[in-house]
């Protein structure tokens, strides 16, 4: 892993992906993956992984219901 600050987001129609690494600490987020990496000694903002994690989670949920077929009466 780098010792570089970046960020790298890829979206198409079927998949999505974002890469940040900041300070030692890399985040990896897909669509069916959250991952998080660091380097030997880097720290990890336990607030900032959390809030990231959540903001995730809701994000799969919606995109779930998206999925789902509609509930409205034809």
């Amino acid at each position: 892993m780098s010792e570089e600050d970046y960020m790298y987001v890829e979206q198409t129609e079927q998949s999505y992906q974002r890469i940040v690494n900041m300070d030692g600490v890399r985040t990896t987020v897909c669509e069916n993956r959250f991952e998080i990496a660091t380097l030997t000694f880097a720290e990890i903002n336990e607030n900032t992984a959390i809030h990231m994690l959540k903001d995730w989670i809701r994000w799969r949920k919606h995109q779930a219901e998206l999925r789902e077929p509609s509930s409205m009466s034809r």
